[in-house]
């Protein structure tokens, strides 16, 4: 069997089985609904009948001991037995087209025999209907656990699902159960038709006879295994038959005897179209196969009507066989049969478990005990990972609360920043807003202090700033641009670029002089005064050591009024820190920028994290004038005897910018 059906039947309720034919004998009195599994086969019942037998043949349970598994709804043996037998895809239907209820009608009238299943585009789960000869059961697994849903409700929820559902036909042959010592087939009781034990059958039976009377007894005892048709044929005798005569008998009355001797009425004979006795013993040999074999498919078709398959109700069953043996007139004398030889099994058998029937049970007690012990193992195992998704599941969502929180915050301050961003005509992206807009240093009135007056100790710094204003210049209008959906003054004043220039030209000067370090950061110092225009995701010429000249980009270039870079700076606004990379694509940018402008005094990186090793360890390689060099400027690229710029790491923390290195 597949391997996925093996694991879903090992699912359900075990329990041990031993005892061979005399267990599955109890098994189908107790109206079994289930599979059993012995040495490898698998043999699985449907209200006590045996319905199919996989990887193996009924004769290998002969003798055998294994496990006895109980379905949870008598659909399901008889469903695993249809999906691993297969069978013959009759249509496909939409719901929307042709519900499913319909279709499961018109299946009932036709006496249908197979299953229907809804799972193509239903997300929710799969729904199956099982019939058998019409009578028909629901079950569904719903839902990524596979929830076992059955009866109605499995019905009315597949019912009112939308997919494409499957009628699939398919063949289930009952096979009997065989008595203790019968294995391998029938055809040792039809060897022993002819023992003065048992009564011939009409096949097996000879043209020697001892007259009449034992003709007539042959045929009464022959009656007890034909079909009920052939047990109503009259017994007299015809004059085609030849009398009672022994072994002296001729030939031809023999043939017509091994043919079989039933009983003709005279429509029989007319109907076999000859009156001779040659003729007419040919004829009632056909005559005696053909209603044996008729008698056979009767039998089979009487158990099929009798039988309530797979009905769930014992009541309707029973009235069904009722009945259907009152509209044919005859007693079911195949079922008698079989009830005799039932309850002559369960008294042998109520001997032989006086003895060992205590035994037994302790075993399947303590096989029981073990299956539940195991089955609360796996729901402990369960209900722990349940804990530890529920745990996660609610960390996920106090992290989503927090992000709506914060950016509900952030659209509310955008909102009282500038309100006409939400109609804006234009919305554009921060590269794009950035790459538009460039920034002024200018001043209230040159006759008031500035940042030249700061640097010769001629103004305060509170004058300074107060007489500072950092203008910004955009190529397109910025009253009607929205960047994010947030104002575009609102996103410029935030973001990480205007921020650091406002640090480096209304705090650093003043950082520099209050520490003494004038001498030290000399270059940058004498250029912060000489700053007029910031261009934000600027473009440096450069020169390469052949003299050639090409473009570096920088996130921030500082310029003086003639357009010199006076400061090149690239910033990280991620939460990563600065790595020993990027101090070196600065530190080659930076040294070909210096090359080609003479007025380069400093480079920085900005990070909003903070500095690896590696970061610093470049930062000094590059910094390192020798053992011997006499040069009191701090953290400076030296390019040539007297040309350099200073290389400055900077912190962003809390909105506020701090000089790593050098360090004041």
């Amino acid at each position: 069997m597949d391997a996925r059906t093996v694991e879903q039947v090992k699912e359900w309720d075990s329990r041990p089985f031993s005892g061979g034919f005399d267990a599955l004998h109890d098994l189908a009195d107790a109206g079994f609904a289930g599979a059993v599994n012995a040495g490898g086969a698998w043999l699985f019942m449907l209200n006590g009948r045996v319905v199919g037998v996989f990887d193996g043949d009924v004769d290998d349970f002969e003798s055998a001991s294994g496990t006895a598994y109980e379905a949870p709804h008598s659909s399901l043996p008889l469903l695993t037995v249809m999906q691993e037998r297969g069978g013959e895809t009759q249509a496909k239907y939409y719901t929307n087209d042709t519900p499913l209820a319909e279709a499961t009608d018109t299946l009932s009238d036709k006496k249908f025999t197979g299953y229907v299943e809804l799972s193509e585009n239903v997300l929710s789960g799969d729904y199956y209907v099982v019939f058998h000869g019409g009578r028909s059961m629901s079950v569904a697994f719903v839902g990524e656990s596979e929830q076992l849903v059955t009866g109605d409700d499995a019905f009315e929820r597949a019912n009112d699902e939308v997919g494409i559902y499957e009628v699939m036909d398919v063949d289930v042959d009952v096979t009997e159960i065989p008595e203790p010592g019968a294995a391998g087939g029938n055809d040792g009781s039809a060897a022993a038709a002819g023992t003065a034990d048992e009564s011939p059958t009409p096949e097996s039976q000879s043209g020697a006879g001892g007259g009449a009377g034992q003709a007539t007894g042959a045929a009464d005892a022959g009656s007890r295994t034909q079909s009920p048709e052939s047990a109503n044929a009259p017994t007299d005798a015809t004059p085609t038959e030849a009398p009672g005569g022994g072994g002296d008998a001729p030939s031809g009355a023999g043939a017509a005897g091994a043919g079989g001797r039933q009983p003709q009425s005279d429509a029989q004979r007319d109907r076999s179209g000859s009156g001779s006795p040659a003729t007419g013993a040919a004829g009632n040999q056909s005559q005696a196969e053909g209603e044996s074999g008729d008698g056979a498919i009767a039998d089979e078709q009487q158990w099929r009507e009798t039988t309530a398959i797979p009905s769930l109700d014992p009541e309707r069953s029973s009235e069904r066989s009722r009945t259907s043996t009152s509209a044919s007139g005859q007693p079911n004398k195949q079922r008698s049969t079989e009830q005799q030889r039932r309850s002559q099994r369960k008294s042998a058998q109520s001997t032989r478990s006086q003895t060992g029937g205590a035994d037994g049970r302790l075993k399947e007690l303590k096989a029981e005990l073990e299956s539940r012990a195991e089955k609360i193992e796996a729901l402990r195992e369960r209900l722990a990972a349940a804990e530890d998704e529920r745990d996660d599941l609610r960390q996920e969502r106090d992290d989503l609360r927090e992000e709506v929180k914060q950016l509900r915050e952030k659209l509310a301050a955008a909102k009282s920043a500038g309100g006409a961003a939400v109609d804006a005509e234009r919305d554009l992206n921060p590269q794009q807003a950035l790459d538009g807009t460039n920034l002024f240093v200018r001043y209230g009135s040159k006759g008031k202090g500035t940042l030249a007056d700061a640097a010769s100790g001629e103004a305060t710094r509170e004058d300074v700033n107060a007489n500072l204003k950092l203008e910004h210049h955009t190529q397109f209008d910025a009253d009607e641009v929205a960047v994010d959906g947030e104002a575009f003054e609102s996103f410029l004043h935030g973001s990480m670029e205007y921020r650091f220039v406002h640090w480096l030209v209304t705090d650093l000067l003043y950082e520099i002089m209050d520490t003494g370090r004038e001498r030290g950061m000399k270059d940058v110092f004498e250029a912060i005064p000489e700053i007029d225009r910031i261009e934000l995701r600027g473009m440096v010429t450069a020169a390469d050591e052949d003299g050639e000249t090409y473009e570096e980009s920088f996130d921030v270039v500082l310029r003086d009024r003639m357009g010199n870079p006076l400061v090149v700076a690239n910033l990280n606004d991620s939460r990563d820190p600065a790595t020993g990379e990027m101090l070196g694509s600065l530190v080659d940018a930076g040294s070909a920028v210096g090359q080609a402008n003479d007025e380069l005094s400093g480079a920085f990186q900005v990070t909003k994290s903070f500095f690896e090793p590696a970061a610093l360890e470049t930062t000094e390689d590059a910094t390192s004038g020798g053992l011997l060099s006499r040069d009191k400027r701090e953290s400076f690229v030296k390019l040539s005897r007297k040309r350099g710029y200073h290389l400055c790491l900077v912190e962003s923390r809390d909105g506020e910018f701090h000089l790593n290195v050098p360090e004041l």
